[in-house]
């Protein structure tokens, strides 16, 4: 069985608010966090993504703008347990 099956996904449902504050649109967010715009689209669309993908863009995120939360605190599992 491949191991990407077996990754977990992940979600972080404050994404859309965190960006919003700060940046109009995906696009912009993606020039100022030096990101795939569709990887932004993908987290502002609740899509899951890779732990290490979420995380890397909350601390680009946070090292730009305040966060409230630490990044691990801000993440979500989309496992079935």
């Amino acid at each position: 069985m491949s191991k990407k099956k077996d990754r977990g996904w992940f979600i972080c449902p404050q994404w859309q608010d965190l960006v919003s504050r700060h940046y109009l649109d995906d696009a912009a967010a993606a020039r100022a966090l030096r990101s795939d715009p569709k990887v932004l689209a993908r987290l502002r669309q609740r899509t899951p993504v890779a732990k290490s993908t979420v995380l890397k863009m909350l601390r680009r995120f946070g090292g730009l703008h305040p966060i409230e939360a630490s990044a691990d605190a801000l993440i979500v599992d989309t496992r079935s347990r």
